[in-house]
C-alpha cells in the first residue's frame, strides 16, 4: 500500500510536495497553495525496468525511463529520467488503483483522472 512520507523534502520556489510509496509506486504530488494539485509524478515498476509518468498544470504529461544511476555495485550516481515511448496505462491505472486505500481519496480521484486522460502512446 501506498504510504505517505510525512518528512517530504519541501524545494524553495515549489509548490507543496507531498511522498506516498509503497515497493512497487512512488507517488509525488504537488499542491498549490489553494490546496489544489499542480502536478504530480508516477514512478511505477521501480524494481524492473523504472518509468515515470509526470502531468503539470501548464505542462501536461511526460513519460520517461528512468535510469538509476547504478551501472554496478558500489556505484550510486544520479538518477537520470530519458524520454520513453508507451505508456501502459491500463496497467498503471490498476496497480495505482489497487495500491491506494491510504491515499486521501480526493488525490486518487484526480491522479485516475488524469491517469484515464493520458492521450500520449499507449503500449499495446
Amino acid at each position: 500500500m501506498l504510504k505517505e512520507f510525512r518528512n517530504a523534502r519541501q524545494a524553495t520556489g515549489e509548490p507543496r510536495r507531498r511522498w506516498f510509496f509503497c515497493h512497487d509506486l512512488d507517488l509525488v504530488v504537488w499542491e498549490d497553495e489553494g490546496g489544489s494539485i499542480a502536478g504530480f509524478q508516477l514512478a511505477y515498476d521501480k524494481h524492473r525496468n523504472e518509468h515515470s509518468l509526470s502531468w503539470r498544470r501548464d505542462r501536461g504529461f511526460t513519460h520517461y525511463v528512468v535510469d538509476d544511476g547504478e551501472p554496478m555495485a558500489g556505484v550510486n550516481d544520479t538518477p537520470l529520467l530519458y524520454a520513453n515511448g508507451p505508456f501502459r496505462r491500463d496497467h498503471v491505472l490498476d496497480l495505482f488503483l489497487a495500491l491506494a486505500s491510504e491515499v486521501p481519496p480526493d488525490i486518487v480521484s484526480f491522479i485516475a483522472s488524469r491517469l484515464r486522460e493520458f492521450d500520449g502512446p499507449l503500449a499495446p
